[in-house]
């Protein structure tokens, strides 16, 4: 690996902004992906979240265009992304790898001025949208990036991603990243990118099975936003009672950890608690925490031959599990803890429950007036001091009772079990099964009928193990999205029975979505449809 960012053969305006970003030395995938970039090959980055992927090709990408080595065009660069977030977030990150360099990066989308980019962030629906409106002219495209290609495929967007390709210069650069190297995603390369190099190199000889490797040790992590992972980091250290080690990707990192720590109250010198970059290397600590995850399989060796937590968001999983299992460590999810008991968190879960589970439509025309008078937000807020003034005591029990199976499915049999997945997010009966059985541990008899509609999906399991099920699979992730898993209570088999149709993987599916009405707070005015007059 490069010991510097010099020795990427990068100009020194990017490698500076890099320093910036919070990169103190090159990644593994930077150094390995750096030099063939640079020089214009068309490159398949097998990499997912959490690797530096937007790093490894960002980089060379932008020193390409300071050296004027990428046309005038508007824009130079084309970067295709699954969703508009995605889009958002790597626009961000690659402008802050140009620094002040004066490359303009843009992203389509609210809040964004595309016109005038020297890189265009986008998904391959906005980017043909713009094609057919004459918004956006990719006849002068020098290099074309795909992002999370794999994860685009599954979301259904090959056909228009083929379409877009199809309208980029045949001499421009290629260069998709991948978690997997799919089949779909192997016909796509020798499509479109032939001669195309693997970043990194694929080995001549498959991987030994994991029967054959025994484990170095266990690895716990938790998945949670990274807005979030000051609070998860300091309900993990509120219990220490020995030393804990932060690890970071770069030295801001680990005094940004500190400042946040001091401020809270635990670094406050009584704990024996440190922050270290992963630069710094491993170092002796009871608890060892890393507050991003690491770069490569050697850096997580290094840091947790002894065992510890990482912190990951959903889209880094792929990755860390990719880079355990180089090691191998296995792998242990635990969750975040709550924290409230009480009243109030009781109060919230039975609002959160009603929103997911009521049909609100009826309540939006009762409110449809102050909607249009009043925010949303004020609305609910009026709304919560009424139901809590009225009934102080009682207000929680809702959530409470949320809480336990319905009593007719409590006896025996099966009960079902409400999951936040449907067939828009491809899943498959054998999908949500395997999830089940691996996850809570228990055997493929004991799950029954599945159910798969349009955004959720119902699934039998045996009543004995249903809290079981619920509490491995809640915050699991499941194609990117994570899982919200509880009680069923749109219909309770009753006595535990099982209804006819479907059981288990094979059987059909059952009828179409619940009516799921647009929610309270989500726009500021009234409901679009309206029941027909009586």
């Amino acid at each position: 690996m490069a010991d510097s960012f010099a020795d990427l053969g990068l100009g020194s305006g990017v490698t500076d902004a890099a320093r910036a970003a919070g990169y103190d030395e090159p990644t593994p995938l930077q150094t390995a992906a750096a030099s063939v970039l640079r020089r214009g090959a068309n490159v398949v980055l097998h990499a997912s979240s959490g690797a530096g992927v937007t790093s490894a090709f960002g980089m060379p990408l932008l020193d390409r265009i300071a050296a004027g080595e990428i046309g005038e065009a508007d824009p130079r660069a084309l970067v295709l992304v699954p969703t508009q977030e995605r889009a958002e977030q790597v626009a961000r990150e690659l402008a802050a790898l140009a620094g002040a360099s004066g490359i303009a990066v843009r992203a389509v989308g609210s809040g964004w001025r595309a016109r005038g980019s020297d890189v265009l962030v986008t998904t391959s629906q906005r980017a043909l949208e713009g094609v057919e409106t004459s918004e956006l002219k990719l006849d002068g495209v020098q290099a074309l990036v795909i992002t999370d290609a794999s994860e685009l495929l599954a979301l259904g967007g090959g056909a228009v991603l083929e379409t877009v390709v199809s309208l980029i210069p045949r001499d421009a650069q290629r260069v998709l990243t991948s978690a997997a190297v799919t089949a779909d995603i192997e016909r796509f390369i020798e499509a479109h990118m032939r001669k195309a190099l693997t970043v990194p190199s694929r080995p001549a000889a498959p991987a030994r099975s994991p029967e054959t490797v025994e484990s170095l040790g266990q690895i716990g992590y938790m998945i949670v936003d990274e807005s979030a992972k000051p609070e998860a980091l300091a309900r993990l250290l509120e219990s220490i009672t020995g030393s804990a080690i932060i690890y970071t990707r770069s030295v801001v990192g680990a005094e940004r950890v500190m400042r946040e720590l001091a401020r809270r109250g635990i670094a406050d010198g009584e704990h024996d608690i440190r922050a270290l970059p992963f630069a710094g290397g491993p170092a002796t600590a009871s608890r060892a925490i890393s507050f991003d995850v690491p770069f490569s399989s050697d850096q997580l060796r290094a840091l947790h031959e002894g065992g510890g937590t990482v912190l990951i968001t959903a889209l880094e999983r792929a990755h860390l599990q990719r880079i355990a299992g180089e090691v191998p460590f296995t792998l242990k999810h635990r969750k975040v803890r709550e924290t409230g008991t009480g009243e109030l968190d009781a109060f919230r879960r039975s609002v959160q429950s009603a929103v997911e589970r009521e049909d609100l439509a009826a309540q939006l025309l009762v409110l449809e007036p102050l909607l249009e008078q009043y925010d949303a937000a004020e609305v609910a807020a009026a709304l919560s001091a009424l139901v809590r003034r009225r009934t102080p005591a009682a207000a929680a029990a809702p959530a409470a009772a949320a809480g336990a199976p319905p009593a007719e499915a409590s006896a025996g049999g099966f009960t079902r079990l409400f999951v936040s997945i449907g067939t828009r997010d491809n899943i498959r009966p054998g999908d949500l099964v395997g999830a089940i059985t691996g996850e809570a541990n228990i055997k493929g008899d004991q799950v029954g009928r599945v159910d798969i509609r349009d955004t959720f999906s119902v699934v039998e399991v045996a009543s004995s193990v249903a809290e079981r099920v619920i509490r491995a699979l809640n915050g699991t992730t499941m194609r990117g999205r994570s899982l919200r898993v509880d009680f069923d209570r749109k219909g309770a088999v009753p006595g535990g029975g099982r209804e006819r149709g479907a059981r288990g993987p094979g059987g059909p599916r059952g009828g179409g979505d619940r009516p799921r009405p647009p929610r309270a707070g989500r726009a500021a005015g009234p409901p679009r449809r309206r029941p027909p007059e009586q």
